[in-house]
């Protein structure tokens, strides 16, 4: 199960309350953010350890039902365009199947997830397809990262937890 700490504005158009968690494991636990881009809202997960993102991009309101399923799929997609392990992507992505919406708790991840907000708009990123600019956007260095790509990060993260379980 996946929790999805949203920011205010994100909790409320996707009008689902959010449930007290405190306590989560980190590779499972992402913060999500709404923004405007060209007059289509789109929203970011940051996956609160690697700083990977996921952007879907102009999401309608009838979407909003589907949302934790469109989540995945970009995830999903996102991955095995970067070569991760089938077994790899199909252990985290059936972990993604449910979601818990809470609010934000950490200002480290929003600070990063912000930056991505504001290079999307400075960018304008009307070029490419969706993967595209999700692969672009996670070629990025934050210092957060110990100056490491965040899909680097990530994927180091899900090898090092999935080969622990299986051993």
């Amino acid at each position: 199960m996946f929790v999805i700490r949203g920011t205010q504005k994100l909790l409320k158009e996707w009008e689902t309350e959010p449930l007290h968690v405190d306590i989560y494991p980190p590779l499972n636990s992402w913060h999500a953010g709404l923004f405007l881009l060209n007059r289509r809202k789109n929203i970011v997960f940051m996956h609160d350890i690697s700083r990977l993102s996921v952007t879907l991009f102009g999401i309608k309101k009838s979407q909003y039902k589907n949302l934790p399923a469109l989540f995945v799929q970009a995830l999903k997609e996102l991955m095995i365009s970067e070569g991760f392990d089938e077994q790899i992507v199909e252990a985290y992505t059936q972990e993604g199947g449910q979601m818990l919406a809470t609010t934000t708790n950490r200002h480290s991840v929003m600070v990063t997830l912000d930056e991505i907000i504001f290079i999307m708009k400075e960018l304008d990123m009307e070029h490419g397809c969706e993967l595209e600019k999700n692969q672009w956007n996670n070629r990025i260095v934050f210092k957060t990262d110990q100056y490491k790509y965040p899909i680097d990060v990530f994927k180091e993260l899900l090898e090092k937890h999935y080969q622990v379980e299986s051993s």
